[in-house]
């Protein structure tokens, strides 16, 4: 099991718990062993420490380590601008988004 990990681009806590340890449920585990937040943006190259804990689902990480697959599904800002879209009284819709009183 390794001990500390590198963040790579766009990933998450989310990502490491479960590409690491398994389970999203290492996420706070990891979050409380490094003193961060739990919702921080990691910034990639940080390096974190895992905990030595066996939560159970060991075929995840087997399977993530067989496929050479890294989870990064972490948002940008600019990402979450295009998802969440625009807003404002210049992109409402009357009676769709803006309703007349």
């Amino acid at each position: 099991m390794e001990t500390s990990v590198i963040v790579l681009n766009s990933q998450s806590l989310l990502d490491i718990a479960i590409r690491y340890l398994g389970t999203v449920e290492a996420a706070l585990d990891i979050a409380v062993l490094n003193k961060i937040s739990i919702t921080e943006d990691l910034v990639p190259g940080q390096i974190l420490e895992l905990p030595n804990v066996d939560y159970g689902y060991q075929e995840i990480v087997t399977f993530f380590n067989a496929n050479k697959t890294q989870p990064a599904t972490a948002l940008s800002d600019d990402n979450k601008a295009i998802i969440e879209g625009d807003s404002g009284i210049g992109f409402w819709t009357i009676e769709d988004n803006f309703i007349v009183q």
